[in-house]
């Protein structure tokens, strides 16, 4: 069982280049205490994601750390040219010493795609073109001519690699569990926003199609779930703070959508913290009920890996230092390399 960090940078109320600088700092400390991995979400036009180029902001997260992994969970593949995207990939990979794991998707929302000017009807096709032209980039040996309805290129000479070869680990936000057998043929690493009891039907379907495919079951990738996490001293206090946050968090996820006067999607299914803490979608508390909520999770849903979001809403620098601190102390040495999920 491994852990990593997901993070929107939604809008914290802050000076924009304070909470980056903040953020920064806080992901200094992330490489310290020892995660697998730093996530980052992209999102545009909207409080939920500040920063519209992750990648833009990944290259200073490269020259920062220096063990933590990273990447965007997701890159949008619909909203640009695929071309561009592996190269800055490749770029990002040779600038962290081989640390790159980014994630792909064809994003969730046609809000933000009508943005680019793109028809979310046609963003399936774009996502399935730029991960194959992706792919072949990945695996070219020479020149690379690539023909679709929407991405075309012609005799592409491969002047961009990656460090790690043939290319470096991809994610994909497999919320859906007929994905699942994609995923595994492809060997992708999975992460569920979703219930442990629907991520469960994920992970069994990866695992499933990966025995098909006769590989070995101690290789398969992470599969993981995301969950928001705060840790104080005691329950009351944790709550106190993740009740706060989450307020802001929710107005910045919903804002998009009540500005359109268009229904939320239904990630969020609690109207408060607590509510969702009860029901088993976040967690707020002690280390040591973080520590039974988390094997809970693992047994439930299938998995191996967990991001934790520990910077959301208007949680103050001071109070995710202190959460991702407790987690790595008391936390994660009860499950690190002890498999307890597989």
């Amino acid at each position: 069982m491994e852990f990593g960090i997901f993070d929107h940078i939604d809008d914290s109320g802050l000076a924009r280049a304070e909470q980056l600088q903040q953020r920064l700092r806080l992901i200094e400390q992330y490489d310290r205490e020892g995660f697998y991995a730093y996530h980052l979400a992209e999102h545009h036009g909207t409080p939920l994601g500040v920063v519209g180029s992750p990648n833009v902001f990944l290259a200073a997260v490269a020259q920062r750390t220096e063990r933590i992994r990273f990447g965007a969970l997701i890159n949008v593949l619909p909203l640009q040219h695929p071309l561009r995207l592996f190269e800055e990939w490749c770029l990002l990979d040779q600038l962290s010493g081989g640390r790159l794991e980014p994630g792909i998707g064809r994003g969730a929302s046609p809000i933000e795609a009508s943005f680019f000017g793109v028809d979310p009807e046609s963003t399936p096709a774009r996502f399935s073109e730029a991960f194959d032209l992706i792919m072949q980039l990945f695996a070219a040996q020479g020149p690379v001519s690539f023909a679709g309805e929407h991405y075309r290129v012609a005799e592409l000479p491969p002047t961009a690699r990656p460090l790690q070869l043939p290319r470096p680990p991809l994610w994909f936000g497999a919320s859906r569990p007929d994905r699942a057998g994609w995923c595994a043929e492809h060997a992708l690493n999975v992460m569920s926003l979703v219930s442990a009891q629907r991520t469960r039907q994920t992970t069994d379907g990866f695992r499933e199609r990966w025995a098909q495919l006769g590989r070995d079951q101690a290789q398969v990738p992470h599969l993981g779930v995301n969950r928001h996490l705060v840790l104080a001293d005691s329950e009351s206090e944790a709550l106190r703070v993740a009740e706060r946050a989450f307020t802001r968090f929710r107005e910045s996820f919903d804002h998009l959508w009540r500005a359109r006067g268009l229904p939320v999607p239904p990630v969020y299914t609690a109207a408060s913290f607590r509510e969702w803490h009860e029901q088993g979608g976040a967690f707020a508390g002690t280390p040591q009920g973080a520590r039974q909520f988390i094997a809970e999770q693992a047994q439930v849903a299938g998995i191996n890996y967990m991001t934790v979001d520990v910077a959301f809403g208007g949680i103050t620098f001071e109070e995710a230092s202190r959460t991702a601190s407790l987690f790595a102390s008391e936390v994660m040495p009860a499950f690190t390399g002890s498999g307890a999920a597989r």
